[in-house]
């Protein structure tokens, strides 16, 4: 009886986690009107383009299908908590996988909210952004891989991971990177009859045929469409390109601030995970899928490089609770294993709290955004950020209906995803590099700039007449 209520019991707490986690990713949501590309996302739902026009390094089809028909069907609310919803299924995923990887109920249960509940994976989860589609697929091939219940033959597995490896391909390109050592381990494996995993992949990524075929129309070689969807060069002669971006680790102590950011994602297990190499071979795999993942998402030389590591993160959780058990069972600490996946919230809502007081200064973007604390809306995502619907319903009343809205690119996915959810209504917006004819609007409803930052040649070529939030702009 005994033995019974403490097996209920070391049942039941992980699960109120991962529900308590789930729950608290709803409340921090950042809504339907959100910055830069997550509020791009939003804006693009509402178009009614089920299908990308083109399979650019910025194209990402299968989200694009996904979020059009939510919005179509349920409008940009329901649209804003996808994310959210898809915890669900994620937290579904890692449970099976920490299971056909070895760990016992608790522990798998104790994986997911250590997942949830990580700095990278909650913060993607309140917003409007691809990688947690992403990770569920990515995590579920894996977990397809190493859970012996599925009734499947060998190659209808192989079929299916297929199927997934498509699915997240026509998402992002760090599919082919966290998969890797899935499909090295298939090759040994299975050998000749890994192949049957092209046709699932054909299936998967199906969604993104018609913009490759589009590509084709234009002239655009295949080989070219590859290779720019993958490293981003339009053609091989071009001098810029992602690959610039890619593994510069002689630039890491120059964006310390991105990659510290990116850091704050192995507070907890996933810190174990990532130092402790492990003895059981499928949690090898899975720690060697996590690794190159961070390699390149610790390199990689762009601001939010912390959301490229949501399939390791994921990982790591599920090799560090594993670990971390391990290591203490013996030993008085055991118990903290059960607290270990709220390390990560309570360390860094301690550490904003602390620097709310005014007791210690954190480095923030050197250009500010109006109603926006970066500390809060980067380090702390466990508490809601509406700072973008702030900055839209204050705008609102400054430019009258039928004006055109300048800004750059951060403050465009505010206002374009405000007007996707029924708020500035018959405006116009153009980016700083893009904007034409706006001797037109001064004559009319009126030009206006949301801010300097990013528009120089803008604030330049105007007379700039301040209001109380952004500027009008004036004839010279």
């Amino acid at each position: 009886m005994v033995a019974a209520v403490r097996y209920r019991a070391a049942t039941v707490i992980p699960l109120l986690l991962v529900i308590g986690a789930i729950l608290a990713s709803f409340l921090a949501s950042s809504g339907p009107i959100q910055w830069m590309d997550n509020g791009i996302f939003l804006a693009d739902a509402s178009q009614g383009v089920y299908f990308s026009q083109t399979l650019g390094p910025l194209d990402h089809p299968l989200y694009l299908f996904v979020t059009t028909a939510l919005y179509a069907g349920f409008g940009p609310q329901v649209l804003s908590f996808m994310n959210s919803l898809l915890l669900i299924p994620l937290a579904w995923a890692i449970y099976r996988l920490a299971k056909g990887v070895g760990a016992t109920t608790q522990l798998a249960l104790l994986s997911a909210a250590a997942a949830i509940l990580c700095h990278c994976v909650f913060w993607v989860s309140t917003k409007a952004e691809v990688y947690l589609l992403h990770v569920v697929l990515v995590t579920l091939a894996y977990m397809l891989h190493v859970d012996e219940k599925f009734r499947l033959g060998a190659l209808q597995k192989l079929f299916l991971i297929g199927v997934l490896t498509g699915l997240a391909g026509a998402i992002h390109q760090l599919t082919f990177i966290v998969l890797l050592p899935l499909y090295v381990q298939l090759l040994w494996q299975h050998k000749w009859r890994t192949l049957m995993t092209l046709p699932g992949f054909a299936l998967g990524f199906s969604v993104a045929f018609p913009g490759v075929a589009n590509e084709l129309r234009a002239g655009v070689g295949l080989y070219d469409i590859g290779h720019r969807y993958l490293i981003g060069i339009p053609d091989r002669a071009a001098e810029q390109s992602w690959q610039g971006s890619l593994f510069r680790f002689d630039d890491m102590w120059h964006e310390k601030n991105s990659v510290m950011l990116l850091m704050l994602s192995l507070i907890g297990p996933q810190l174990v995970g990532l130092l402790v190499f492990p003895k059981n071979p499928k949690l090898r795999l899975l720690w060697c899928a996590a690794m190159m993942n961070f390699i390149f998402a610790v390199s990689y030389n762009v601001t939010d490089r912390f959301t490229f590591f949501l399939p390791g993160a994921v990982l790591l959780s599920i090799i560090g609770v594993m670990q971390l058990q391990a290591l203490l069972q013996r030993t008085a600490a055991a118990a903290l294993v059960n607290a270990s996946p709220l390390a990560a919230p309570v360390t860094l809502l301690a550490v904003f709290a602390i620097y709310a007081s005014g007791a210690v200064n954190l480095p923030t973007h050197k250009e500010a955004l109006p109603f926006r604390d970066d500390i809060h809306y980067f380090m702390a995502p466990y508490l809601r950020d509406r700072s973008a619907e702030q900055f839209v319903l204050i705008y609102e009343k400054s430019a009258p209906q039928g004006a055109l809205i300048i800004s750059d690119w951060t403050p465009n996915g505010a206002l374009r995803s405000a007007q996707a959810a029924g708020v500035l209504q018959n405006r116009t917006f153009e980016l700083c590099e893009e904007v034409e004819n706006i001797d037109t609007y001064l004559k009319g409803p009126g030009a206006y700039l949301a801010r300097t930052s990013y528009c120089g040649t803008i604030a330049d070529r105007f007379d700039l007449q301040t209001l109380p939030l952004g500027y009008e702009l004036r004839a010279k």
